[in-house]
């Protein structure tokens, strides 16, 4: 006779194996914060350092110039004996010597500067690396203590627990994770916020000596803050799309197309079918970010001039054709690549996107004659439950 499952005992072990899951998050998000802290400190102070170095380099040009008319009036000086006199002379010689002095303390403060200036580069995009990396394991290990905390006891007390309801459940969780980042994102918009903070008391030290360029750089900083301003609404825009609930599907994906083409300079058509049966909005997330993935690597590897969206609507499911005239690429190939190397977001993210939902996805690419991708999805989860 088969031993049965102490679920009271399973109980407490996972509850232990949460426990210890959320103290490791916990950790990770410190460490997560800590490098954007530091990532951010770097950045500044790169900045700092391309404004001296451009100073200093000002200060170059100057001395060598300087450098070339003391020595030509040293020379002067040095063969007209009779017009100078020898204290003439040693002033020239000693201006020379002080002016030759500072341009060499110059150009080696330069070379320091862009020394320095290199190493935080090359600091700076390791930093993001090993951000985005944490990251990546931070959102794994928050999708797996979410699947663990709501699925794992109902999942031991029916063995034949559909699949489906644990990877929409793991998209939903995915989807919340992205609202809370979307309310406390601040890494793209830093850049530019650390930009107008430096540019405001540049502004103001200049506003003193020169008027005119004071006015310059606010120009600049007014443009900066634009520039902050739009990024910060496109990343809340990119990771939860509010006008899905207000526009509906087509319409949001329509205006998503349209930046996309005017940002890219990619001619980009999109056509639609009218709407059967209400979609479930979990399905439609699914959707838009399915386009999100396809035209993110689109523009990654397709090399297109052209771009055709089409999305189909039916009574139990819809169909979603993204084509493109780029360079095409081999599909098994690449697929078995990313599997090889366990990548579980790109063009495989976009495969399992799809098989989450108990969809079709179909990509027919050859070697310049572009590609095709075709997608089936249901309009609601019920539509493949009954279909089962």
């Amino acid at each position: 006779m088969a031993k049965l499952i102490d679920l009271t005992e399973v109980n407490k072990i996972m509850g232990e194996i949460i426990v210890t899951i959320d103290k490791s998050k916990n950790q990770l998000i410190e460490i997560v914060e800590t490098a954007r802290d530091e990532y951010e400190m770097l950045s500044q102070e790169l900045n700092v350092l391309k404004n001296k170095v451009d100073e200093v380099i000002s200060e170059v040009d100057r001395l060598m110039l300087k450098d070339k008319l003391v020595r030509k009036h040293l020379a002067d000086v040095s063969k007209d004996f009779k017009t100078y006199k020898e204290a003439d002379i040693k002033r020239a010689y000693e201006n020379a010597t002080d002016v030759k002095v500072d341009l060499m303390s110059a150009e080696k403060e330069e070379q320091l500067l862009k020394q320095r200036r290199s190493i935080i580069e090359v600091s700076l995009k390791r930093s993001l690396k090993n951000i985005h990396n944490a990251e990546q394991v931070v959102h794994q290990v928050t999708v797996a203590a979410t699947y663990l905390k709501g699925e794992i006891l109902s999942a031991l007390g029916d063995a034949g627990m559909d699949p489906m309801s644990i990877g929409v459940k793991i998209l939903e969780a995915q989807e919340n994770e992205r609202l809370r980042v979307s309310r406390d994102i601040h890494d793209g918009p830093a850049q530019f916020i650390a930009s107008i903070v430096m540019k405001a008391d540049f502004c103001e030290m200049l506003m003193q000596s020169d008027v005119h360029k004071g006015l310059d750089e606010l120009r600049e900083l007014k443009e900066l803050s634009r520039k902050a301003l739009k990024e910060v609404r496109d990343i809340i825009h990119d990771l939860r799309p509010m006008s899905l609930e207000d526009l509906g599907l087509s319409a949001t994906i329509e205006s998503y197309v349209f930046e996309y083409g005017r940002e890219n300079n990619v001619a980009v058509q999109f056509k639609s079918g009218k709407v059967i049966n209400e979609i479930e909005p979990i399905i439609k997330v699914a959707v838009y970010r399915l386009v999100q993935e396809l035209l993110n690597n689109i523009k990654k590897h397709a090399q297109c001039k052209n771009i055709i969206i089409s999305i189909e609507y039916g009574t139990k499911y819809m169909r979603l054709i993204v084509m493109d005239d780029g360079i095409g690429f081999d599909v098994e190939g690449t697929l078995a690549k990313l599997r090889k190397k366990q990548i579980s977001y790109g063009l495989l993210g976009i495969y399992e996107r799809v098989e989450q939902f108990k969809g079709e996805i179909k990509f027919h690419s050859k070697s310049g004659e572009g590609t095709t991708v075709t997608i089936k999805l249901p309009v609601t989860r019920e539509v493949t439950e009954h279909d089962e």
